[in-house]
């Protein structure tokens, strides 16, 4: 399954960080729980993805969104902000794309989408969404 598979590969780049996959009403709920020292990391509910037929293989494409975030004071200047997100591109982020590319679960991704959104989950919320797409075969 494409969400153990990833949690796997999540844990293996940084076992510090807790996990979660789910919807985002929910995972807005679940978030109130977590400790404020951790990180955690986030995939969103697979919602869109494509079907392909390469060199007669059939491929499924799903869109991946997976989000890693700190909680932090609040307040946080513009500056501390892209300080905390290079902490995060270096405990997680990174690691996670060098583990997936290294997995052999799927096809190696070259480029990888990022997005520095607003908060989500919580006000004092501070995080990298990597965006990309995961292709598998299906026979």
């Amino acid at each position: 399954m494409i969400i153990n598979d990833l949690k796997e590969i999540i844990t293996r780049a940084n076992p510090n960080y807790i996990q979660d996959y789910e919807e985002n009403s929910m995972m807005n709920k679940k978030a109130d729980d977590f400790k404020y020292e951790k990180g955690f990391v986030y995939i969103e509910e697979f919602t869109q993805g494509a079907y392909s037929v390469e060199k007669y293989r059939h491929i499924k494409i799903t869109r991946i969104q997976i989000w890693f975030c700190r909680f932090t004071q609040m307040h946080n200047t513009a500056i501390e902000r892209e300080e905390i997100r290079n902490q995060i591109e270096n405990e997680i982020v990174r690691p996670f794309m060098k583990k997936y590319n290294e997995s052999g679960k799927f096809t190696q991704i070259d480029t990888w989408q990022f997005y520095t959104p607003l908060p989500r989950f919580d006000a004092n919320e501070v995080s990298i969404m990597l965006q990309f797409d995961l292709k598998n075969s299906i026979c």
